[in-house]
């Protein structure tokens, strides 16, 4: 139960030595701390671990597996207070943050609900607010006591499954491994290390990354002389799950001699995007694998690196150069993997020239350094990437495939900024447009709305590649649930709502005009309101209003009497 008083006692181990997180190499983590509890109280099994990669970042904590279902009880790892109540339709959806006495943070996500206190405060809250979404802190403190239960393991947010998200953070809310803690989660599974990726790199500091070589351990390849880059594909699996989750530490050795070293102890939410450029990045676009590079891109501010090379790797002809690669996990099992390249004498340099978007008329291409701000205008659209939104050097360019489709590129580069494009609204129509990204296949990968000034429609993105304008015309879906009515035995009512295109961007519904709280899950299309508000005349037959509004401002209304039970 919550505690009432003010005053709690922390035992003082739980949190010893947070400052040296960072530091802390060594080869094996797991249990190097003692002090939590499992924040649940069921056999733990991870399907997601700390820096795997996750989108466009590494995973800032653990993903624990619920059975398949909701509704386990989620328990404080420590005593604590809470700091922060966050509820939102995507991301983390319900989630608590539970303060300790040091300054660190313990955060518990994708709940479906909350302890009777906190649901309580955050009820009283949305309906102040009229909001479903909720970013506060209760005024009167709510204390934890180790053991207690803050909540109930959910699905909310954009999770993919039932699961409980947990993570620790420091006094500065930088996330930090929880594996570190004794927590009885067992691993005796190695990392699984796979092929060595070599990238050419030309005369000017051009990745080209159309002339990959792929090596398979134990092999020599015979590899034009020259600068590289080198990766290599690494992932873990622990016990009792068949997840794909990520590494620990990684370590490369050049004919003997360390040339690169890294492991993820901490992490930094203001830089954590720049997995991209720790990732290689057109395997981690195009299939999702986790292929790590030996060395940091120039743009990368990642703080995790103990080694970084000075300079690229020499490829020198007629000599073999000899690569041995050792891959950690949190619980210290090793993988360790050799390849070989042979030098073989290039009598006439391999230039890049790719540009790696679709090759259409008319284009321009410009150099584009990490340090610099970078222009281009053709045929009257425009892209702007801002100083420090390339990794390292590359070839921007823009082309002009039609009054409404265009190609941004490198569309294989990562960005640390999004670029910005301008053009003039077609046929003089500026309202209710969308760019959508289109994949190597022509099918959708992504819409970003754009947003009209005079005569002029821009968007911006931080994924390169083609683009095609689409005029959203069509509102939202909305219809209830189940049948003709959105009532239901119980006197809850549920809607379905979704958007074709730009998305629907907020729903809000009413009884007799007013405004009561519908629980909006995007990901199962459905808004919900709970009789239990009591917002409603039970018995009664009043005028239930539901409207939902796309990102382009579309909207869509139902309208109808229900009698509630």
């Amino acid at each position: 139960m919550p505690l009432k008083t003010c005053l709690f006692v922390l035992i003082s181990l739980v949190f010893a030595g947070f400052s040296s997180f960072s530091q802390n190499a060594s080869d094996t983590l797991h249990s190097s701390m003692t002090g939590l509890i499992a924040p649940l109280g069921i056999p733990l099994v991870l399907s997601g671990n700390f820096g795997e990669f996750r989108g466009n970042h590494f995973h800032t904590g653990l993903d624990f597996k619920t059975q398949g279902r909701e509704g386990f009880p989620v328990l404080a790892v420590a005593n604590g207070v809470v700091t922060r109540v966050k509820v939102r339709p995507g991301g983390y959806g319900n989630a608590l943050y539970l303060k300790h006495q040091d300054g660190a943070t313990s955060v518990y996500a994708h709940l479906s609900l909350y302890s009777r206190e906190i649901e309580s405060w955050l009820l009283r809250r949305q309906y102040a607010s009229r909001s479903f979404g909720v970013d506060a802190c209760p005024v009167t403190p709510v204390y934890f006591t180790q053991g207690d239960t803050i909540g109930w393991s959910g699905n909310s947010g954009s999770s993919g499954g039932p699961h409980l998200h947990f993570e620790m953070r420091d006094k500065h809310q930088k996330p930090v491994n929880p594996l570190q803690w004794d927590l009885a989660i067992f691993d005796s599974r190695a990392p699984e290390v796979g092929r060595l990726w070599v990238v050419p790199v030309d005369s000017r500091g051009l990745e080209n990354r159309d002339a990959v070589v792929k090596v398979n351990k134990g092999d020599t390849v015979t590899h034009s002389a020259g600068f590289v880059h080198l990766c290599v594909e690494a992932k873990d699996r622990l016990d009792g799950a068949s997840n794909v989750c990520g590494i620990y530490k990684l370590e490369v050795e050049i004919d003997g001699a360390v040339f690169s070293s890294y492991s993820i102890d901490t992490l930094d939410f203001s830089v954590n995007k720049d997995m991209n450029a720790h990732a290689y990045y057109p395997a981690w676009k195009s299939s999702k694998s986790q292929v790590h590079r030996f060395a940091p891109l120039p743009g990368n501010r990642l703080d995790i690196y103990q080694k970084r090379p000075a300079e690229n790797l020499m490829i020198s002809a007629g000599e073999t150069t000899s690569i041995q690669v050792k891959c950690w996990d949190a619980h210290g099992n090793v993988t360790s993997c050799s390849y070989s390249i042979y030098g073989q004498i290039n009598s006439k340099e391999s230039v890049t020239t790719a540009i790696h978007s679709a090759d259409h008329n008319p284009k321009k291409t410009v150099a584009a350094l990490p340090n610099r701000l970078t222009e281009l205008s053709v045929d009257g659209m425009s892209v702007v990437w801002p100083k420090y939104s390339f990794y390292s050097k590359e070839t921007a360019s823009l082309s002009v495939m039609g009054v409404k489709e265009m190609a941004v590129g490198p569309a294989d580069a990562p960005l640390a900024k999004p670029f910005t494009l301008t053009l003039d609204c077609p046929a003089g129509e500026c309202d209710y447009w969308v760019a959508e990204r289109r994949n190597e296949k022509g099918k959708r990968a992504g819409v970003e709305v754009c947003e009209c000034e005079s005569t002029k429609l821009t968007f911006s993105s931080s994924k390169m590649g083609i683009y095609h304008l689409i005029q959203d015309t069509v509102p939202p879906r909305v219809l209830p649930k189940h049948s003709a009515s959105p009532i239901m035995e119980n006197g809850d009512l549920i809607f379905h709502v979704e958007d074709a295109l730009s998305g629907v961007s907020q729903v809000s519904g009413f009884i007799d005009d007013q405004w009561v709280l519908f629980h909006w899950d995007p990901k199962r299309k459905t808004a919900m309101y709970h009789a239990s508000d009591l917002h409603h005349i039970s018995g009664g037959t009043q005028t239930v209003r539901f409207v939902a509004q796309d990102e382009v401002g579309l909207i869509s209304e139902w309208s109808g009497n229900v009698t509630f039970p």
